[in-house]
């Protein structure tokens, strides 16, 4: 014969069992609510606030640098024909600025011998630094279409190198 449930182990069962759904709820609303995106609070060089989930749809490097980072700017020109492989639908490369004025960006982009015409963003009191926690400039993180982290990237890269360019094709032909 199996001993029967006491009125209290069954009540400590229900609480269990509530107290898990309810966890699993709110860590659902919380992922859901918390995207890369929305954790980024961007302007456009005139100043205008940016919803960056607009990119939402195609791949999307995101890049913080800075004027003052060498090896921001070096990496710069490999991004622009890395970006010019590619539809802006499928693939977008977005710089963000960290802690710098529109001023001192546009004289900077501006002042370059090379081409660069991604979109720029400006996050002028550098929030991005401790809300994404950015370890090093320049850093990048690859998303996916919905704006899910692939990759994160601390440090320069040559951008176009062969290598990078097929395993983002690839990255395209498995998201479409």
């Amino acid at each position: 014969m199996m001993p029967s449930k006491t009125p209290q182990k069954t009540m400590r069962q229900l609480c269990r069992a509530t107290l898990l759904i309810l966890l699993c709820s709110f860590v659902t609303a919380v992922s859901a609510a918390d995207s890369f995106y929305d954790k980024l609070q961007v302007t456009d060089i005139d100043g205008s606030s940016v919803d960056l989930n607009t990119y939402k749809g195609g791949i999307v490097l995101v890049n913080f640098w800075a004027t003052w980072c060498p090896p921001c700017i070096k990496e710069m020109p490999s991004m622009q024909r890395l970006q010019q492989q590619f539809e802006p639908e499928k693939f977008q490369i977005v710089a963000i600025n960290m802690g710098q004025s529109a001023t001192t960006v546009e004289s900077f982009l501006m002042e370059q011998s090379f081409e660069f015409d991604l979109p720029v963003y400006l996050d002028d009191m550098g929030r991005a630094f401790t809300d994404m926690k950015i370890q090093g400039m320049p850093s990048s993180f690859l998303l996916d279409t919905n704006g899910n982290l692939i990759e994160t990237i601390v440090g320069a890269r040559e951008w176009d190198h062969p290598g990078n360019v097929e395993a983002l094709q690839a990255l395209i032909d498995k998201s479409e």
